[in-house]
Parts: structure tokens; C-alpha cells; sequence
């Protein structure tokens, strides 16, 4: 298909924008709030079939229909539903243009045309919840008219055949152009292409020029190439204030869906997951998940969110709420032959958010011995995924020292023997930290029982206490 476009088209789009996350059994209307007096700007079938159409009041339109649900603009929404209109079109074509809200170009240079090439486009954008038409012409423009006149798909093989029976609406000319033109009879841009570039001139001035040129369509351009996003990003304004984590929830569970099918379509993985919401008293929560193993499977990201409003408690109500993935490529490890890794990292990795919400954060980590001679002495890190090869050094570092294990007792027990003592090795005088207010001092020995048990005792304050037990 060399020297050939697609333009794929989304109608209405500001109110599919508006309603991709939701499922409205009622008929619905589309206004922008920052307006004086807002007006229907988009509707629904459902809305037209009840005597509502573009341009009436909201008194007027509840006036014909009763049950209508009006919706506010969402530009939060809107930028959503663009991105993922692109993530659709890069499935197909590296060259992609952002030509305009809900509509965008394909290069489809080198593209080996097949009979399905436009229904899986459109297949792919109904995934998104986004109901689209697909125009493919030799030129933008061209196949720009074929997506609008579309239902749903139109390839175009004779394009003075084609444009002739247009709509002139479909230029867009003004108002006061579009009323002169109607006064002579001129309604496709057939009877206006007849009249002849230099007449219309003549007659409606130069402005006239540029019309004449969107009516004829026999030019090309360059496409203004659009990047791929850094960052994969879903939000919604909530109509009402969130309350329960179950309302929130819901939202989350589409968002994921949404955001992991982005992520397939142009082959990434998340690496990272940030949760905002937006409160009724103007503040925002932020909360940056880290992925242990970088992935896009649904249950997967929807759980760690899960686990974490688990624990979440907000001083006000949510108003708004927003979440982003970080994408990456897949990363493929290869193991040695004994080697394996963790069967779900990010199973592992959940369970132990669930147990650091249970137990507290400085209660889970992994045991770091410090720099210090005083026994029992370490801290907890937060646990981090290590690489096979690190976990295998670190294994071979404890089996280079092997000796007996030495079981703690925390906290020590009261030195108290039925057995009676057959060894005893001792006593060590242990002190530290004298130089400041942590200062220790102990006194330990190492003794065998009858029952061949071998234990470390300490005495403190006067007192013998059993420390710990060697297997």
C-alpha cells in the first residue's frame, strides 16, 4: 500500500471521552462547564431519539427528556482517550500524526494492504472503549473525508467520484459562506468544485481559496510525526465525592484494564505505578508503587492497589483519582542449570505488603548485622529483588563459614537447668560504646547439658538469662 493513509476517526469524541469508564443504561448529554450558559455540545443516540440535539440549553434538553444525565467536559479524560487513540494507531504504523482530538494519520508506507487492516483497527479501538470510523486515501486530506463519511470503514479508489457527492458540510465552511452557498443551490462539493477555483475567488473572496482546497483534496503534506509516551496515564473527575474504597476500586479495576492493553499493544511491561487522587479540600495523595518484576498482567497491578488502599485512610473525600504505569522492555533472564528464581516475584512481593501492613514496616526486611561487637546486634532493610547470581555468592559466603546455627531466644528466658551441666567454656567479658549514652556490657559463657544440648548464657544486672540455643 505505498503512498497510501489511514486517518482513523472517533465521533463524538469528547463524549466517548467522557464515558469510556462507565456504562450509562440512560440517555446522555455533553456540556462544557467553563463556559456562561453552557449548551449540548455531544449526545447520545439515545438522547437524539428523545428530542435532544446540539445546541440546547440543559433546562431544555431535561425539558424533552426527563431522565437524561448531563456530563460535564473532561480534559483529564480527554488527553486519556487521545493517548490511547495513538497507542492503537502505533499498533499499526510506526508514522502516526496526532492530526486533531479523536482523530489521527497513519503513513502507511511499505504496508501490504489485507482485507481485515481496517476492521482490526477498529477492533482494537472497541478494546479501548472507543467507537471509531477508518478513511484510507492516497492523500491525508482525502482519507480524512473517506474516515468522516465512513460506516465504519471506506476505502477511497476514485476520489473525483467520491468528493463530488460530499456534503458541503463536510469543509466546514462558516456560517455566513455556508448561507450564501445554500442560497445558490450549492450543496456537495461537486456543484462547488464546478464553479471553478477562480470564480469562487472572484465571488467570495480569498478565504474562499483555502475552502476550494479542502473541497478538491488533491494535495499532500508531510505528516507532524507524534512520540511515543514515557508515561501511560488514566484519570477521572468523580461527579460526586468517594467515600469507600469499593467506589474507588471499581474505577482502578478499568483503569488497570485500560492501561495494561495500552501497554500489549506496543509490546511494554510497567515498571513502576503511581496512584493519585484528588481530595475535596484542594490537597492530592501521591503514592509511587515500585514492581518487583516488571509486568502488565491485570491481577497483578490491580492487587498491589489493592493492598495499598488496604492501608490508605484520607482526611478528606476523593474527588478525583489518577494513575500512571512506567513503562519497559521485558526483561528475559537467562538461569543457570541449577539455577531458578523466584516462581511470582510479585506474589512474593505482595504478600509481604500485606505483612508489613499487619505488623508494621519496621517489623519485615531482611536481618543486616551491624558494625558493632555487641551480640544480637542488626537492623531490618526493606527487602529488594536480587539477581540469581547474587543470591548464589551470598549462599556461598554462608556455606565458606559454615558452623554451628545459633537459634535466639528473643527475648532471653531465665537460666533455669533440669539437666545437669557437663561443660563450660567461659566466662567473656563483652562492654561497648562507652564512649556515649548506648553503652553495654555483659558477661556470656557457652555451656553443655547432659541431654548433649549446647546453650550461650549472659549475665546482666545480676541475673543469668538463656540467650540462645546451638543446633
Amino acid at each position: 500500500m505505498y503512498g497510501m493513509f489511514a486517518v482513523v476517526y472517533v465521533p463524538d469524541f469528547y463524549l466517548q471521552a467522557a464515558l469510556r469508564m462507565e456504562l450509562p443504561n440512560q440517555p446522555v448529554a455533553l456540556i462544557d462547564p467553563t463556559v456562561l450558559n453552557p449548551t449540548i455540545l455531544q449526545l447520545t443516540h439515545a438522547a437524539r431519539q428523545a428530542g435532544v440535539h446540539s445546541g440546547m440549553t440543559v433546562t431544555q434538553a431535561m425539558a424533552r427528556c426527563p431522565q437524561i444525565l448531563i456530563k460535564p467536559r473532561s480534559l483529564a479524560q480527554e488527553r486519556a482517550a487521545n493517548a490511547a487513540l495513538l497507542d492503537c494507531a502505533w499498533a499499526f504504523s510506526p508514522n502516526v500524526e496526532a492530526t486533531d482530538d479523536g482523530v489521527c494519520t497513519l503513513d502507511l508506507k511499505g504496508h501490504t494492504r489485507t482485507s481485515n487492516f481496517e476492521l482490526r483497527i477498529l477492533e482494537c479501538l472497541l478494546r479501548l472503549r472507543l467507537a471509531g470510523q477508518v478513511g484510507i486515501a492516497e492523500n491525508p486530506l482525502l482519507a480524512w473525508h473517506a474516515a468522516r463519511a465512513a460506516r465504519p470503514c471506506m476505502v477511497v479508489k476514485d476520489a473525483p467520484e467520491f468528493l463530488k457527492a460530499l456534503p458541503i458540510d463536510s469543509i466546514e465552511p462558516t456560517a455566513d459562506v455556508r448561507a450564501i452557498l445554500k442560497k445558490w443551490g450549492i450543496h456537495t462539493l461537486g456543484e462547488l468544485l464546478a464553479l471553478g477555483k477562480n470564480a469562487l475567488a472572484e465571488r467570495l473572496g480569498p478565504e474562499s481559496l483555502a475552502l476550494f482546497d479542502r473541497a478538491s483534496a488533491n494535495a499532500s503534506r508531510p505528516l507532524r510525526l507524534a512520540s511515543p509516551p514515557t508515561v501511560y496515564e488514566e484519570a477521572m473527575d468523580f461527579e460526586h465525592e468517594v467515600e469507600t474504597a469499593e467506589a474507588l476500586l471499581f474505577v482502578l479495576r478499568r483503569f488497570v484494564e485500560q492501561l495494561s492493553l495500552r501497554l500489549e499493544l506496543v509490546y511494554l511491561v510497567a515498571e513502576e505505578m503511581t496512584l493519585g487522587l484528588a481530595l475535596a479540600d484542594d490537597n492530592k495523595y501521591e503514592h509511587t508503587l515500585k514492581i518487583p518484576a516488571p509486568t502488565r498482567r491485570i491481577e497483578t497491578l490491580f492487587g498491589m492497589l489493592q493492598t495499598h488502599l488496604e492501608t490508605l485512610r484520607t482526611e478528606q473525600p476523593i474527588v478525583g483519582v489518577h494513575l500512571s504505569l512506567r513503562p519497559c522492555r521485558p526483561a528475559n533472564q537467562q538461569l543457570e542449570l541449577f539455577e531458578s528464581d523466584l516462581r511470582d516475584p510479585n506474589r512474593f512481593y505482595e504478600t509481604l505488603a500485606r505483612l508489613s501492613a499487619l505488623v508494621g514496616h519496621d517489623r519485615v526486611g531482611t536481618p543486616v548485622a551491624e558494625s558493632s561487637h555487641r551480640p544480637d546486634a542488626f537492623h531490618l532493610e526493606p527487602l529488594a529483588l536480587t539477581s540469581c547470581s547474587r543470591r548464589k555468592e551470598a549462599l556461598t559466603q554462608v556455606r565458606r563459614h559454615r558452623g554451628p546455627c545459633l537459634r535466639r531466644f528473643r527475648p532471653p528466658a531465665r537460666a533455669a537447668f533440669n539437666s545437669p551441666i557437663l561443660h563450660k567454656a567461659g566466662p567473656w567479658h563483652l562492654s561497648g560504646h562507652w564512649w556515649d549514652d548506648q553503652r553495654w556490657s555483659r558477661t556470656e559463657w557457652d555451656i553443655q547439658t547432659e541431654d548433649k544440648h549446647l546453650y550461650r548464657l549472659s549475665e546482666r544486672s545480676g541475673q543469668t538469662f538463656v540467650d540462645a540455643l546451638y543446633d
